[in-house]
């Protein structure tokens, strides 16, 4: 992703293209249904994702993503994931729990950010991992469980 969009236009598109994947196109009817708001304020961030390249639109036919538009996906997909991981596998949440945060912060984390946690994540997967940093892991999942801290 060259230079990132707001989380709500980032949230128009992943709409989009999952509408997309379902029906092969978009109507602005359908993605306003989804979204939850007016047909106008759909029209708004469509013509505002559509300046930015990123998506195909013109009044009363149907939206389609763009290559440039479909990178974006791939990157945010890509930020989920990896926040769902290290949400799961480095600070121990519970599965669902990871996936729902991840949501949330795809879209208002930095780029810097979510790569110095995949590459905190490869060091933790790889044979970097010893004995002393297994035993660490061991022990901070045993004091979550004393904890009375629990994910909302």
């Amino acid at each position: 992703m060259k230079e990132r969009v707001s989380g709500a236009l980032e949230s128009y598109l992943e709409q989009i293209a999952d509408l997309q994947q379902e029906h092969g196109a978009v109507r602005t009817s359908d993605l306003a249904e989804r979204m939850g708001c007016k047909r106008s304020s759909v029209t708004n961030a469509l013509q505002r994702l559509s300046e930015k390249g990123l998506i195909n639109y013109q009044s009363y036919r149907p939206v389609t993503l763009t290559p440039d538009g479909e990178k974006t996906i791939a990157a945010l997909s890509r930020y989920h994931r990896i926040l769902a991981d290290f949400l799961a596998t480095i600070l121990a949440f519970p599965e669902e729990f990871a996936q729902q945060e991840a949501c949330r912060l795809e879209h208002r984390v930095s780029q810097c950010t979510i790569e110095r946690m995949q590459v905190y994540l490869d060091f933790v997967g790889s044979g970097a991992k010893n004995t002393a940093s297994e035993v660490n892991f061991s022990q901070f999942k045993k004091f979550l469980k004393s904890s009375t801290d629990k994910p909302a």
